[in-house]
């Protein structure tokens, strides 16, 4: 899929929404059930069942989340036009115009362990300060890390971690050792 095919649905959505950051974060709890459960994509998407069976299984499924009006409308398009699939894709291109929009990027987080709220948000403080924008935070939990983090911000990368440490250290032993 492309930009052409996210476009319309992105436009039609912003055109629309009164508020796009609580539609999208229903939607993202929708595509989370949907990505769960491989079987619920394989019922909505077969076309031997009837649309209107269908469409009520959807809905179900979006009542039980608790999917806004809104939302809830843009799924049952998406899936008589048979985009369903490609939620992920959607999701991500409003996910885009909505940070453009207020100027907010993403910063994921990756600990060694779960970090703590006052962790989290001096991370968030400092990358909000040297980036001028709002940020976001996506955090991960990568026992491999040993200790420390890892923050990544768009392209660019800051390595923390223990891991990386000991990485440096034995480098750095290497280059000492007689050849």
């Amino acid at each position: 899929m492309s930009a052409k095919f996210t476009r319309p649905y992105v436009d039609a959505f912003f055109a629309v929404a009164k508020d796009p950051a609580v539609e999208l974060a229903a939607l993202e709890d929708f595509r989370n059930v949907f990505d769960r459960t491989p079987e619920l994509e394989k019922i909505l998407s077969n076309p031997g069942l009837e649309r209107a069976k269908r469409e009520a299984l959807l809905a179900a499924v979006v009542s039980r989340i608790g999917v806004p009006e809104l939302a809830a409308r843009l799924l049952t398009i998406l899936l008589h036009n048979g985009r369903l699939p490609a939620l992920g894709e959607l999701l991500a291109a409003l996910r885009a115009h909505l940070d453009r929009e207020d100027r907010a990027i993403e910063a994921r987080i990756v600990t060694a362990r779960p970090a703590d709220d006052a962790v989290l948000e001096s991370l968030r403080a400092l990358v909000a300060a040297r980036t001028k924008k709002t940020v976001r935070l996506v955090t991960a939990v990568d026992p491999a890390l040993l200790g420390g983090f890892v923050v990544s911000v768009g392209s660019a990368r800051l390595d923390a971690s223990l891991a990386r440490r000991l990485e440096k250290a034995r480098a750095a032993m290497h280059a000492l050792a007689p050849a």
